[in-house]
């Protein structure tokens, strides 16, 4: 019985190791940078739209929505002057 258990833990353990492991591959990309990268804020919005469940409160989402409202406010500010 405890060769079982201890087989079951280990079982659960290994299958849990992949779990809430990030993508380390991909480097988050900041608020100004998206500022400065129009196309790709535009791609990367369209991407957090189109799976919010999964890429909503990204870091990448939470910047590119960030990078929007400045988008936006500027060019307001633009259309003032």
């Amino acid at each position: 019985m405890r060769l079982r258990a201890s087989i079951l833990l280990i079982a659960v353990a290994a299958a849990l190791t992949g779990c809430n492991e990030s993508d380390t591959t991909q480097q988050t990309k900041t608020v100004s940078w998206f500022f400065e990268h129009r196309d790709e804020l535009q791609a990367t919005l369209k991407a957090c739209r189109d799976n919010p469940g999964e890429r909503g409160n990204t870091p990448d989402c939470v910047n590119a929505n960030e990078a929007r409202n400045k988008v936006t406010i500027q060019e307001m500010k633009d259309a003032l002057k």
